[in-house]
C-alpha cells in the first residue's frame, strides 16, 4: 500500500512539471500555428502540413466535404523551430495579402494569438511582391516536409 501511495505522489509531482515545461515552447508573445497546404484540381483533394509552436508538425490529407486525416506526426528540430519562431514575429507576415483562386491553389494560413492571415497563390506563378520573410517561412516549411518524406 505504501508503494502505491508513493507512486501516486510521484506521478502527481511529475505531470504538473511536464505540462509546465511544454508551455514554455509557446510563449505568450509567440503562440502560433501554421497551415501550409495545396489542393484543388479534378479531385478536389487537399494535402498539407500543420506546424505548432509546441514543436510538432502534422501531415494530413482531406477529401472534399470531409475532415482532415492525419497521415503522420513528427517533432520539428530545434533549429527549424527557432527559425520559424523568429520569422513569425515579423509583422509583415500578417499585413501581406494575396488571394488567388484557381484550379490548383497553394494556401498559407498563419495564426498568432488573435491575428490570422490567409494567403493563397498559384504554385507555378508565385506573387512577385512576396515579402522575403514569407519566402523564408515557406522555404523552412518545405524543408520540414522534405526531411520527413
Amino acid at each position: 500500500m505504501f508503494k502505491l501511495v508513493k507512486t501516486a505522489a510521484l506521478l502527481l509531482l511529475f505531470f504538473p512539471l511536464a505540462s509546465c515545461s511544454n508551455s514554455n515552447l509557446c510563449s505568450t508573445n509567440n503562440n502560433f500555428r501554421i497551415d501550409f497546404y495545396s489542393g484543388g484540381g479534378f479531385t478536389g483533394m487537399e494535402s498539407g502540413i500543420t506546424i505548432s509552436c509546441e514543436g510538432w508538425a502534422k501531415f494530413w490529407k482531406r477529401k472534399p466535404n470531409s475532415i482532415k486525416e492525419t497521415t503522420d506526426s513528427v517533432s520539428v528540430s530545434n533549429d527549424s523551430m527557432k527559425k520559424i519562431s523568429e520569422l513569425m514575429k515579423n509583422p509583415e507576415l500578417f499585413t501581406y495579402n494575396n488571394k488567388y483562386t484557381g484550379n490548383y491553389t497553394i494556401h498559407l494560413v498563419l495564426m498568432k494569438d488573435i491575428q490570422i492571415n490567409s494567403i493563397s497563390f498559384n504554385q507555378s506563378e508565385p506573387p512577385e511582391n512576396f515579402p522575403e520573410s514569407m519566402k523564408e517561412l515557406i522555404s523552412e516549411i518545405k524543408n520540414i516536409k522534405s526531411d520527413n518524406k
